[in-house]
């Protein structure tokens, strides 16, 4: 049987990630999976820097937060529900962009 080549759907949104309890910024789907790349408080996550976003995502957590420097993919199951209200600045958007693979 011939596998399809799935295609890669474009997302705008953040979703909490049920094992790491970390948010996390989806930017595609393909198939079952989502492609993202996480936010964290910690300015090192394993030995790797991570970058300092201008402006949390999050409306009402106002500490300063960080984005890791790589794409990841994940399943879908893997996410709670969409979070309401978030959003990058727009100099943290177009960081972020330079980061997506």
């Amino acid at each position: 049987m011939k596998v399809k080549s799935q295609k890669e759907i474009k997302k705008n949104e953040f979703r909490k990630n049920k094992v790491t309890r970390h948010p996390a910024y989806i930017y595609a789907r393909i198939g079952n999976e989502y492609k993202y790349i996480g936010l964290t408080h910690s300015p090192i996550t394993n030995n790797v820097k991570n970058i300092e976003l201008e402006k949390n995502p999050n409306p009402i957590d106002k500490r300063v937060s960080y984005f890791r420097p790589k794409s990841e993919k994940e399943k879908i199951n893997k996410f709670k529900k969409k979070e309401v209200g978030w959003f990058f600045s727009k100099r943290d958007k177009e960081n972020i962009d330079k980061y997506k693979r």
